[in-house]
């Protein structure tokens, strides 16, 4: 992983979806079986979530990692 002085973003579902087009159902059904980066709470307690900016960069640079070594 890559460290940077970038401020740490959490980005919501549609700011997720332009980086990846998955589905909505698709993408909690991969968190299910832990194969793509978990929600954040936006407040504790709260109905918000969204996801880690530099998590969801990492996944798409390990998928594009696997399939580069393919």
């Amino acid at each position: 992983m890559e460290i940077t002085n970038q401020p740490k973003r959490i980005l919501r579902f549609k700011q997720v979806q332009e980086l990846i087009p998955f589905s909505r159902s698709y993408i909690y059904n991969l968190i299910s079986q832990g194969r793509f980066p978990a929600q954040v709470k936006l407040i504790e307690g709260g109905r918000g979530a969204g996801w880690w900016e530099h998590e969801i960069q990492d996944y798409i640079n390990q998928r594009y990692t696997e399939h580069v070594a393919d």
